[in-house]
């Protein structure tokens, strides 16, 4: 038993680790679109610029719009992974 159960930690950390990197990727990707921008900005006329970009408030607002769907989707596979798990460890009934 204490085979699988290390298996399965160690599977756990391995899942949780390449979550964490799937997130880094992210907001790597996120800087280097900010950077852009950055770049953008510096060649454009403050007026066009203004227009074209979201307000400080609507990014935020975009961000964790974005955010709450990630933790939505957290949630329902946190909630299918229980059931599959109570649902495999449950006596039948007799």
């Amino acid at each position: 038993m204490a085979t699988a159960t290390t298996e399965f930690a160690t599977l756990a950390a391995e899942a949780q680790k390449q979550a964490l990197a799937s997130i880094k990727q992210a907001q790597d990707l996120s800087i280097k679109l900010t950077e852009t921008a950055v770049a953008f900005v510096k060649d454009q006329p403050t007026k066009q610029l203004v227009e074209a970009l979201p307000t400080p408030a609507n990014a935020i607002d975009m961000a964790f719009d974005f955010a709450a769907h990630v933790l939505k989707l957290q949630k329902d596979y946190a909630i299918k992974l229980a059931e599959t798990v109570t649902a495999a460890t449950q006596k039948p009934k007799a």
